[in-house]
């Protein structure tokens, strides 16, 4: 049984992404990055694919994805600026 698409959390080198891939495919990690590097080259458009795919992969066994370890890094509190401190001298 093919294991389901997530990043992979520990066979990563940036966030997973190539580790996850390969998992998926039974294939080796280092032949998918290669192959990421080389094509990045001369297609940006895998830069692209690669950023998507961390923000909508979860880490394997129901992780975050990269959305959420975004919004958890630069505070995510739904556009709620006071922070409790309505005092402004």
């Amino acid at each position: 049984m093919k294991q389901p698409l997530t990043r992979s959390s520990s066979d990563k080198f940036i966030a997973g992404v190539c580790g996850g891939v390969a998992r998926s495919l039974g294939i080796d990690s280092g032949l998918v990055r290669i192959l990421t590097v080389v094509l990045s080259l001369f297609f940006g458009v895998v830069i692209a694919i690669y950023v998507a795919l961390w923000l909508v992969l979860p880490l394997e066994e129901g992780g975050p994805t990269g959305f959420d370890e975004l919004k958890k890094m630069f505070g995510g509190n739904s556009g709620n600026t006071n922070s409790g401190n309505s005092d402004f001298r």
